[in-house]
């Protein structure tokens, strides 16, 4: 380990016992529970210190924030445009990813440290290996910090950033603002529990950020980004916008589906793979009806996207309608899903009259209803998979 890497862990462990001695102070006091739209903004309370072109000061934590003349609004999207390739929601979605996406990286390392490694190097070209290794052999001193977590938190709070720029300057609207922001607060809240965690992932993760943008090399640039990111968290604690005793509220899901019921479905190249269906499906136990598959948003995600079909636009524009998992459990709750997987971006399923699943135009108005296990014939193989009679589901995906 170099004199800059043992400066820095040293640095991000005495930060750590730090908050940890003041959180001890506070832990006997009920816990403030903080309201989504409040949340999403303070998760991007590190980035939201940075100042922006056409941004005078900062975003502050209102989630929706608007550039105060046109002047502004042209010079920051002039930036999100040039530095990040953002010019409507379509590219605010795929760049976020494209640029932020550092957990998956350390995803990968977990894997391997598991004895589970997702690929062998030796699928890897020259450079593609090196790049790897130096970065897992890097990522292996900053893991005792941020344990399973990695670098989730600087993800989050970058893309977060880049939500709120980008309807700063009217580039999407207020709503979309909100629907995206909420999704990548979700994520959050299912995997911290505090502010101190969420923290300490963000700043490991703004260290591996400036070491894979230093070329993957331990440049000196490394401590002065760490101190100038421990200066901005420290004043997120100090004016309590990061409270040691806050967080939002948990929404702890029941899925239909019991672990024992679910059967390995999908081969290797699925392993890994996530898709995103509505709680109508995952948790009230509907089969699927609609399916689309939308760009993927990270590394793992396959875009594929599965509703009951009976959902509304105020239903759809609520992110904590959905849950990310893994697709193999997705696709248990249907299985007449998995013949369209491998069809490509852009793809609209949906079922018929006659109850086959079958591929239709896009842009098809859809007015599906959801069936339950007591709607039309008893014997109906894709029934509500809601009371299993524990032999698992059919070959459709039935339960009972």
């Amino acid at each position: 380990m170099t004199p800059q890497m043992e400066s820095i862990i040293q640095s991000i462990a005495s930060f750590r016992e730090a908050l940890i001695a003041k959180q001890r102070e506070v832990q006997e006091e009920e816990q403030e529970i903080i309201d989504d739209h409040t949340f999403c903004a303070v998760l991007s309370g590190l980035p939201s210190f940075r100042r922006l072109p056409g941004v005078p000061e900062h975003m502050g934590f209102d989630l929706v924030w608007h550039c105060d003349t046109e002047e502004h609004a042209k010079e920051l999207r002039e930036y999100l445009d040039s530095v990040f390739g953002i010019r409507d929601e379509q590219t605010l979605v795929a760049q976020k990813m494209e640029f932020f996406h550092f957990f998956n990286e350390y995803y990968d390392f977990a894997c391997e440290w598991d004895g589970h490694p997702n690929f062998q190097l030796s699928d890897l070209d020259e450079e593609g290996a090196h790049n790897y290794t130096v970065s897992r052999d890097f990522s292996t001193m900053l893991r005792n910090f941020v344990g399973p977590h990695g670098y989730l938190a600087w993800d989050i709070g970058e893309r977060i950033m880049l939500i709120r720029a980008a309807c700063a300057c009217e580039l999407i609207s207020d709503e979309t603002c909100i629907r995206l922001a909420i999704e990548e607060a979700n994520a959050a809240n299912e995997v911290f529990d505090n502010f101190i965690d969420f923290a300490i992932s963000a700043l490991c993760g703004c260290v591996y950020f400036m070491f894979v943008s230093m070329g993957r090399t331990e440049d000196e640039g490394l401590s002065g980004f760490l101190d100038i990111n421990l200066k901005i968290v420290s004043r997120l604690f100090e004016d309590d916008i990061w409270s040691f005793n806050a967080w939002c509220e948990k929404h702890v899901k029941q899925l239909a589906i019991q672990d024992d019921q679910v059967q390995a479905l999908l081969g290797m190249e699925y392993q890994n793979k996530t898709g995103i269906a509505t709680d109508r499906v995952l948790c009230d136990g509907y089969r699927i009806s609609v399916m689309v598959r939308e760009e993927p948003m990270s590394d793992h995600d396959t875009g594929w996207r599965f509703f009951a079909g009976d959902e509304d636009q105020e239903y759809i524009e609520n992110g904590r309608n959905f849950g990310e998992l893994d697709l193999n459990l997705i696709v248990n709750y249907s299985q007449d899903t998995i013949k369209f997987l491998e069809e490509p971006v852009g793809t609209l399923v949906m079922r018929a009259d006659n109850g086959e699943l079958e591929i239709v135009p896009m842009g098809t108005i859809i007015h599906a209803d959801a069936e339950t296990a007591d709607d039309g014939d008893a014997e109906d193989e894709d029934a509500n998979p809601q009371e299993p009679d524990g032999d698992g589901p059919d070959e459709n995906g039935a339960f009972g």
